[in-house]
C-alpha cells in the first residue's frame, strides 16, 4: 500500500471510530421499526424469505420468486393525473434506452444530441457507467418477468457484452472499469492524461482505454443487475454469460480478502467490503459484501463459497476454515461477530442533522434485495428483515430523516416487496407508497436538463455535502436531478439556477428500475 493510501485510510479509521463510537452511544438512534416494526424479526419470524434461489445449480435461470404483495390494493396517487401514464412513460423510456442511451460499447450512457434533436451527437462518460449499467439490466430483468417481452433480453444481451468488455479491457480477472473508451464510439473528450484512466493493456483492447478508479458502489449496481438477470431471464447463452462474470467477481473479492484490487495491486479508494475496515460503518460493509457472496452463492456449484458465507461470514457453522483479513483491533474494539449482527447493531445509515449518506441507503437497498430474496435459511432471511425494518426504512427520531415521508420509489417499493407487509397492518408502509407513486407520475416524462430556478426554500440545515436541507422534500418540478434520482437527497435546496439543455438527456434507468419493480411486485397495476 502507498504512503499516501495508508495516510488516508488511517485518518478515515480515526473518523469511523468516533463517529462509530458516537452512534453506539446513543447519540443518533438508529430507529424503530416503525407501526408493526419494531419486531427485530420482521414480519412472520422465522418464515423463509419469499423467492427461492436455483438450488440445484443446473445452469437454468433462477425459480423466479412469487409475486410477494399482489393481493393487497395499494394507494394509487389519485391526486395526481399523469399524463402520460406510468406505462406510456415506462414504453417511451424503454424506447429511448434501447435507441439512444445503449452507446455501440454496450453500455447505457447519457447522450447529447444534434442540434436538431434528431440523432445522436456522442455518448458521456458519467461517473459510474458501471452502476448505471447494472441498474438497467435489473430494470429489463424485472420488465421480462412482468412482460415476456423478448426486447427485454435481447436489451440484456447488449448490456452484458458491455460489461464483459468492461471487465475484460482491464486485464484484471473480477476487476472492473468504472467507464471505458471504445475505438471509434464518439465520446465526450478525456485527456490523455487524465489521472484515473489508463490505456488497456489487455490482448484484444488494443486503441481502447479505461477509468480503473471502481468503487463499492459501482460493483453494488453491477451485481444487483447480474442478480436479477439470473433470476428472470430464460436465455442460457446469456444466463452462463452472467454466471461466468459473477464466478470472477466473487473469486476476485475472496482471494483479495473482501477487496477491490486495482491494475496498479492497490485498493481502489472504496474498495473494502469487510466489516472491520473502518472506512465505512460495519454494518454498511457487511450488507455489500454478504449480498455480492451471496450471489455467487446461490447460483455457483461451489460447497466452498457456501461454507464462506454461512461459516465465515455469517458464523452458522462450525469447523469451517476461514481467510484472515479481518482487522484485530476493529474487531476487539466493537466486538464484531458475524456478518448479519453487524448489519444489525452497526449499520448506521440513519445519521442525525442531514448528515446521513443517501449514497449508502442505495447501496444497501441494492445489496439487500437480492440478499434477502435469495436467502433460504428462515432464521438468517428473518433477521434480514428485521435489518430492513430497524435500520433501513422507518425512523420516527427527531432530526433523522424518514425514508417513507421522503418519496424515493425505489427504496419504498424494495421495502415492501422484501417485507412482504400490507397496506392494512403498516400504515406508514401504505403512507410511503402514496408518495413513492406520487413520485412517479410527477417524474419528467423527457429528461432532458430542464431549466430550474435556484431554490428559495427556506434552509434548516446542512448536509454532509456542506450544502443546505429544507424541511421537506422538494418538489421534482423544482429539483434538478439527472439520470439515476434514487441515490439523490430530496431536502436539498439546488444553490444556482439551471439553464435548459435540451440536447444533453439524462438516461432513464432510475424510472424503469424502480417502474419495473413496482409491476413486478403488484405495487403498481398496468392500467395505471
Amino acid at each position: 500500500m502507498s504512503k499516501k493510501n495508508q495516510t488516508a485510510r488511517a485518518v478515515a479509521t480515526v473518523f469511523f471510530l468516533l463517529l462509530a463510537l458516537w452512534l453506539t452511544a446513543g447519540c443518533a438512534d438508529t430507529g424503530s421499526g416503525g407501526p408493526g416494526g419494531g419486531d427485530a424479526d420482521g414480519p412472520a419470524d422465522g418464515d423463509a424469505a419469499d423467492g427461492e434461489a436455483d438450488g440445484d445449480n443446473d445452469g437454468d435461470a433462477d425459480e423466479a420468486e412469487p409475486e410477494q404483495v399482489p393481493h393487497f390494493i395499494w394507494p394509487r396517487c389519485d391526486g395526481i393525473h399523469a399524463e402520460p401514464t406510468l406505462a406510456e412513460k415506462a414504453a417511451a423510456f424503454d424506447r429511448l434506452a434501447r435507441e439512444r442511451h445503449i452507446a455501440p460499447d454496450g453500455l447505457l450512457r447519457n447522450v447529447y444530441l444534434t442540434e436538431d434533436l434528431g440523432e445522436v451527437d456522442h455518448w458521456l462518460h458519467a461517473p459510474n457507467t458501471i452502476l448505471w449499467s447494472g441498474i438497467y439490466l435489473a430494470s429489463q430483468a424485472l420488465r421480462y418477468a412482468v412482460t415476456g417481452d423478448p426486447e427485454a433480453q435481447e436489451n440484456a444481451r447488449r448490456i452484458v457484452g458491455g460489461l464483459r468488455d468492461l471487465t475484460a479491457v482491464t486485464g484484471r480477472s473480477g476487476l472492473y472499469g468504472r467507464s471505458m473508451i471504445r475505438p471509434g464510439v464518439p465520446y465526450n473528450p478525456v485527456p490523455a492524461d487524465a489521472p484515473t484512466w489508463a490505456d488497456s493493456e489487455a490482448p484484444g483492447y488494443e486503441g481502447w482505454r479505461f477509468n480503473f478508479d471502481v468503487s463499492q458502489d459501482g460493483y453494488a449496481g453491477l451485481m444487483f443487475g447480474y442478480s436479477a438477470a439470473l433470476r428472470h431471464f430464460d436465455d442460457a447463452a446469456l444466463l452462463a454469460d452472467v454466471r461466468g462474470r459473477v464466478r470472477e467477481v466473487v473469486d476476485h473479492l475472496i482471494s483479495n480478502g473482501l477487496q477491490i484490487i486495482d491494475i496498479t495491486g492497490e485498493v481502489t479508494e472504496h474498495g473494502r467490503v469487510f466489516h472491520s475496515a473502518l472506512d465505512n460503518f460495519p454494518g454498511f460493509n457487511a450488507m455489500l459484501a454478504s449480498s455480492w457472496v451471496k450471489v455467487g452463492q446461490s447460483v455457483l456449484d461451489d460447497p466452498r463459497l457456501d461454507d464462506f458465507y454461512y461459516g465465515c461470514l455469517m458464523r452458522m457453522r462450525e469447523d469451517v476454515e476461514c481467510p484472515d483479513f479481518e482487522d484485530e483491533f476493529a474487531v476487539d474494539a466493537f466486538h464484531l461477530t458475524s456478518y448479519i449482527a453487524s448489519m444489525e447493531e452497526r449499520l448506521y445509515l440513519f445519521i442525525p442533522n442531514c448528515q446521513y449518506n443517501i449514497d449508502n441507503f442505495d447501496m444497501c437497498y441494492q445489496a439487500m434485495y437480492p440478499l434477502a430474496t435469495r436467502e433460504e435459511d428462515p432464521e438468517l432471511a428473518g433477521r434480514l428483515r428485521g435489518v430492513l425494518a430497524a435500520n433501513m426504512y422507518h425512523n420516527a427520531e427527531p432530526n433523522h430523516i424518514d425514508i417513507p415521508t421522503v418519496g424515493n420509489t425505489f427504496f419504498t417499493f424494495a421495502y415492501a416487496a422484501l417485507t412482504g407487509r400490507g397496506p392494512d397492518e403498516d400504515a406508514v408502509l401504505k403512507d410511503g407508497v402514496e408518495r413513492a407513486v406520487c413520485t412517479l407520475k410527477e417524474f419528467p416524462a423527457r429528461k432532458f436538463r430542464r431549466h430550474i430556478p435556484a431554490g428559495r426554500q427556506e434552509s434548516v440545515c446542512t448536509n454532509r455535502m456542506g450544502r443546505h436541507n429544507a424541511a421537506e422534500p422538494i418538489p421534482l418540478s423544482e429539483y434538478d436531478f439527472d439520470n439515476y434520482l434514487w441515490r439523490l437527497d430530496f431536502y436539498e435546496i439546488n444553490p444556482e439556477e439551471v439553464l435548459e439543455d435540451q440536447r444533453l438527456v439524462y438516461s432513464p434507468e432510475d424510472y424503469l428500475m424502480a417502474y419495473w419493480m413496482g409491476r413486478h411486485h403488484g405495487l403498481l397495476t398496468e392500467d395505471m
